[in-house]
């Protein structure tokens, strides 16, 4: 065997080279996954909470103590009004929902009892929220919804859960659109009816 039997040619280096330097680059640069984490790394280093919150689940049962209690390191400002879903309002900058880019999330109050949550995500996710809530409500859905438990309904996903509804807008969003994931309960829709 001789010595330079085993020696690789420059060409093949250098392309190799580049391929380990600028693949990775590549990936999180320009691919939907790598976007989003390299968003969920910048949302750590930034010390944005996680809102790892099973809204499928909720219900109105949830109080504010509650809630406090199972995302403690969320920094709710709360208020009390009058509002669509009840009479307090508090809200928190997030920055992930369930392993996915978020802004905030805003919880309504009827009395001291939860009844909308409202969570805003980034812009560029809409399609994986969509995703989520198909597959996280496709097991559980036992009927179909009804447009009339949502005004306007036309637009939205609306897929019944445990107590309430999950509503997300519907195909792709505008620029002008608001990306938000709601969850109503079941009294606040009776409220509203």
């Amino acid at each position: 065997m001789k010595k330079d039997d085993l020696k690789l040619p420059k060409t093949y280096k250098t392309i190799l080279i580049l391929g380990l330097v600028f693949g990775p680059f590549f990936w999180l640069a320009f691919t939907e996954d790598g976007q989003r984490r390299t968003d969920l790394a910048l949302m750590f280093i930034l010390n944005k909470p996680e809102f790892n919150a099973a809204l499928d689940a909720f219900s109105s049962d949830l109080t504010e103590a509650k809630l406090r209690e199972t995302f403690p390191k969320l920094e709710l400002h709360c208020a009390d009004g009058e509002n669509p879903f009840g009479d307090r309002i508090c809200g928190a900058e997030i920055g992930t929902f369930n392993q996915i880019p978020a802004s905030s999330v805003t919880l309504f109050f009827q009395g001291d009892r939860l009844s909308a949550t409202k969570v805003n995500y980034r812009h560029a996710y809409h399609a994986i929220v969509q995703d989520w809530l198909n597959q996280r409500v496709a097991a559980r859905e036992s009927s179909p919804l009804s447009a009339s438990v949502v005004d306007g309904a036309q637009g939205v996903i609306a897929k019944r859960v445990q107590d309430g509804v999950l509503i997300v807008r519907e195909g792709a969003l505008a620029k002008a659109d608001e990306p938000a994931l709601i969850w109503l309960s079941q009294a606040a829709i009776d409220v509203r009816h």
